[in-house]
């Protein structure tokens, strides 16, 4: 009987850890920011490159793949003199705390509970938070935050999630708490990721 009861709770674990392995979709909160209206006038921008230690070869990446979301909605790379918004971005993983999430968590996402360890290795987040301010004034108009959470420290992997979620709508209408599920794209092009779902949380 306790043979039976071993090898029943290894099949469970094995089970679970080949779930987690073949999951093809990820899940990201989102969280914005800002002016009910965004965006008048010209539809350009710059980027604003962070010093030094934010600077990191993944910022190149980033760029690329916000400046291809951004020119779905209309939006135009120039120089920083004949932009009317700058865009900032900010992008980060480090070990998780290990909390309880539900489908309606709403802050309490990002509650620190307990070591960033799970059953199968540490927890790391990933997050990355674009901010669009006025290139006359340097006001903030808006500010989006996606977070994503795995047991894989690399920096680089998540940059196509993060960026995805964080522009699957722009600007998300009723600013607040939102959940972005998507999954690897096509054959052609599996680096990046559609997305499936957009619903708000219940804060």
């Amino acid at each position: 009987m306790k043979v039976k009861k071993v090898t029943y709770s290894a099949a469970v674990v094995l089970a679970s850890v080949v779930g987690l392995a073949g999951c093809a979709d990820v899940t990201t909160d989102v969280r914005a920011t800002g002016a009910p209206v965004v965006l008048q006038g010209e539809r350009t921008y710059a980027f604003v490159r962070a010093p030094w230690p934010q600077a990191h070869p993944a910022s190149e990446q980033y760029e690329a793949l916000v400046r291809s979301e951004l020119a779905n909605y209309g939006l135009v790379d120039r120089t920083a003199d004949h932009a009317s918004y700058l865009v900032s971005l900010a992008y980060d993983t480090r070990p998780a705390a290990v909390g309880v999430s539900t489908a309606d968590c709403g802050n309490a996402c990002d509650r620190a509970e307990g070591a960033g360890y799970s059953l199968f290795g540490r927890v790391y987040r990933h997050s990355m938070t674009l901010r669009l301010l006025e290139a006359t004034s340097g006001k903030e108009v808006y500010k989006v935050t996606a977070t994503s959470r795995d047991r894989d420290a690399d920096t680089d992997h998540p940059i196509p999630w993060l960026v995805k979620s964080a522009l699957a709508q722009f600007p998300f209408a009723e600013y607040g708490a939102w959940r972005v599920k998507l999954r690897p794209g096509d054959a052609a092009d599996k680096q990046v990721p559609r997305v499936v779902a957009v619903k708000r949380v219940d804060q």
